[in-house]
């Protein structure tokens, strides 16, 4: 969570072609922005006070257990893979190489997120109100009014667009969300063997440079 992202749904129209997958993990993921966008004007408004997360604050990036599906996952690998390029991806790579216990995420890299277009919905959705977390604080004990979870209306509509992924008729989209179902499918980050990426990242490049000759 490093601030708001824009409005507008980010679009890669080479790579959304050849991945359906990719189109609808993009699709929710503008859809839980824009949830999130107006539950925090809201907020915003009812309390007086404004979100202090912004641009640089990288706290929640830090000693925290997130949750993600194998698409949102699937998302890390193919940006960190396809889009990241030069320098940010040699440094990427060096801390997935050496990332493998809870502490600060993999993805950070020179204090920013280096796949925030496509970070996980945990991310989009937790904000602070009033003012930025302290070093090591958690605002849940110190200060439990000012953390907000946003755009968690959206829910369902994001299980339309995730659920079908799994091979699901859309009959049982809705009992299976009401089940549970993704929070069932979900693995925690740290646990992930990232480091696998490093390699998908030299597959990818390769088959760039052999494109390219």
């Amino acid at each position: 969570m490093t601030g708001q992202s824009t409005s507008e749904r980010v679009r890669y129209p080479e790579f959304e072609a050849r991945h359906p997958w990719l189109v609808r993990l993009l699709d929710a993921y503008h859809l839980s922005d824009e949830a999130v966008r107006a539950d925090l004007a809201e907020q915003t408004a009812l309390r007086g006070r404004s979100v202090a997360c912004g641009p640089g604050c990288r706290n929640c990036c830090v000693d925290q257990v997130i949750p993600v599906s194998e698409f949102e996952v699937l998302g890390l690998w193919w940006y960190a893979s396809e889009i990241l390029e030069g320098q940010i991806q040699e440094e990427l790579k060096q801390r997935l190489l050496g990332h493998g216990q809870v502490g600060e995420c993999a993805f950070l890299v020179g204090g920013r997120c280096s796949v925030y277009p496509v970070r996980p919905f945990v991310c989009r959705q937790y904000y602070v109100f009033s003012k930025p977390c302290g070093p090591g604080e958690n605002v849940y004990e110190t200060r439990f009014k000012d953390a907000y979870r946003a755009g968690l209306d959206s829910a369902r509509d994001l299980a339309w667009q995730l659920i079908p992924l799994y091979g699901v008729a859309e009959e049982n989209v809705d009992w299976l969300f009401e089940s549970g179902y993704i929070s069932r499918k979900g693995k925690h980050l740290h646990t992930l063997p990232l480091d696998n990426i490093v390699m998908h990242m030299k597959t990818a490049a390769h088959l760039r440079k052999a494109r390219n000759a």
